[in-house]
């Protein structure tokens, strides 16, 4: 396929999401964004070699090839490949839907798998550390942005504001909603606060104040009133009644050297109560949520690695993945024996997403950290 035929077919992906938009306002619209977002990747994130951005493998890790290029107008080339990411999350109902968080760049969102880019409305700076994408009503996005919490009802070609935090040096650093009931959004805060919101983001109330920043938030896909929260010093922290009381499941952690120093965490979608976790110590797993953990054995010793990202295959929990400063870890039978491949990139692995439609496909995002 032509590069102008990509560009178009491109464009008709993302106005299909949309059947109520006005198509001529919207591509004269675009080819503004596109060129916007193109100045910000050559002015932003660029340190060093382009070998940073989004990789994508169709084969299990085997093989990785960089997906970089963003849709503009014609006779213009425009690249991600500068970027760091920090998160990526893709749409429910459709995982080729992807959204990028970077670390100095904004938001950039897919609809074609990674083979095309553009950036979100409002969001082409700063950092992005978590988005979460209405399960129902695909064009409903929220994402950390600074001291907000943003959200789009448009296919990310405008965010708004839905909560600001008035404090000084603040910022949302988790956001994860209700699959059963979307109009549940939770907001982790730098300061350790967890808040929660019942109607979209129209208002919020306090659920809990961990005094540790706030990294991830997972939502138990059978039991939405079943959530983690993974703080930064203290450890993970469950709720059982969506948010009303919470409690730390970290006994059986303490014996585990830096368990409580968070890195990644995963959810075995496979079985019920079954969370894997990457932390100082290395790789943790529970299979009762959170009762109880075991250590997985890795190739390095417990501590000697820092592990910046951790993948679990939603059809089978057996199969795992993490990724460090410069290695790719793979294993098929749940940690007994393990494989490595050299990174992609020269940048760190911070973040590992598994297409649930095709376990083979596995994106991910690099990052350079300051020396």
């Amino acid at each position: 396929m032509s590069e102008a035929l990509r560009q178009a077919q491109g464009i008709k992906n993302i106005m299909s999401r949309s059947d109520n938009m006005n198509k001529i306002k919207f591509l004269i619209a675009f080819g503004a964004l596109a060129l916007m977002g193109a100045g910000c990747v050559t002015i932003q994130g660029s340190g060093g070699a382009a070998d940073g951005g989004v990789y994508k493998s169709a084969n299990k890790g085997e093989e990785w090839v960089q997906k970089a290029a963003v849709l503009t107008i014609p006779g213009r080339t425009a690249s991600i490949a500068s970027v760091n990411t920090i998160n990526i999350s893709a749409d429910p109902q459709d995982p080729r839907a992807l959204y990028l968080g970077t670390a100095e760049s904004g938001l950039w969102v897919s609809y074609d798998g990674a083979e095309s880019w553009f950036a979100a409305g409002g969001l082409a700076r700063g950092q992005v550390p978590a988005v979460a994408v209405d399960p129902k009503t695909k064009c409903t996005i929220y994402a950390a942005f600074e001291n907000k919490v943003m959200k789009s009802t448009d296919c990310s070609r405008e965010f708004k504001g839905v909560y600001f935090d008035s404090r000084q040096g603040v910022t949302v650093t988790a956001v994860a909603l209700d699959s059963f009931d979307p109009k549940i959004v939770y907001a982790g805060l730098s300061t350790g606060d967890l808040l929660k919101s019942a109607d979209s983001g129209a208002t919020w109330s306090p659920s809990f104040r961990f005094e540790s920043p706030v990294r991830k938030i997972l939502i138990d896909h059978l039991d939405t009133r079943i959530v983690y929260a993974a703080t930064a010093e203290r450890g993970i922290w469950k709720t059982t009644n969506a948010g009303k009381d919470w409690a730390d499941v970290n006994a059986g952690l303490e014996k585990f050297a830096g368990s409580k120093t968070f890195r990644d965490m995963a959810t075995d979608r496979s079985a019920t109560g079954t969370l894997v976790l990457a932390s100082q110590y290395g790789l943790l797993k529970t299979r009762d949520g959170g009762n109880s953990w075991e250590a997985l054995q890795l190739l390095t010793p417990p501590g000697s690695a820092t592990i910046y990202s951790l993948a679990v295959n939603p059809k089978d929990g057996n199969e795992m993945y993490y990724g460090t400063g410069s290695t790719f870890y793979k294993t098929a039978n749940g940690g007994i024996n393990w494989s490595t491949r050299k990174l992609p990139s020269s940048r760190a692995a911070t973040v590992l997403h598994i297409d649930p439609s095709n376990p083979s496909i596995i994106y991910m995002g690099v990052r350079r950290f300051e020396q």
